[in-house]
């Protein structure tokens, strides 16, 4: 009789052990599918973001915008600009925030389950701008240049530091 319990609870830790081996190698298939998921979406994030317009459009499109608001100040005129960007599209998915008393834990929002599971996308963030040149008739003057760093200051988020404006020749 012993001899049979204690086959019998062989028979059920083989089973059990069977049980937490397939969970893992599950959970360990699940992982490796959304790793390669996601770098699979590294990989064409700029290309995803490129479909509107490229870097190199954006910044061009960036130079044309200051270009125009700059020739709305009073004497100014013969607007040059150059913008530099730094890094390029950036994916952005949705994430949950909470805080704790060690911090604040973000986390992904996920969709789908098991091999399925992925983060939402919600969008692409533009490129930021880093550094802004501007040659205009009138960027001579001190006020004149004062007002074209104020204003593409706080139209484009830039450090005033990283805005040149200088006279046109």
């Amino acid at each position: 009789m012993s001899e049979y319990l204690v086959m019998k609870n062989e028979n059920k830790n083989k089973k059990n052990n069977q049980k937490i081996m397939i969970i893992f190698l599950i959970s360990a298939l699940g992982i490796f599918l959304m790793l390669i998921g996601a770098f699979g979406k590294i990989g064409s994030k700029e290309e995803d973001a490129g479909n509107s317009m490229s870097a190199e459009e954006y910044a061009s499109s960036v130079e044309k915008s200051i270009s125009e608001l700059c020739e709305k100040i009073n004497g100014v005129s013969d607007v040059h600009t150059v913008v530099t960007l730094e890094g390029g599209y950036n994916t952005v998915y949705a994430q949950n925030s909470q805080s704790n008393s060690s911090g604040y834990k973000n986390e992904f929002v996920l969709t789908g389950s098991g091999a399925s599971e992925s983060a939402i996308l919600v969008g692409y963030s533009t490129p930021q701008v880093s550094g802004v040149g501007i040659v205009c008739r009138g960027g001579g003057d001190a006020h004149i240049r004062s007002e074209i760093i104020s204003l593409i200051s706080a139209t484009f988020g830039v450090s005033s530091n990283k805005i040149y404006v200088t006279e046109a020749g």
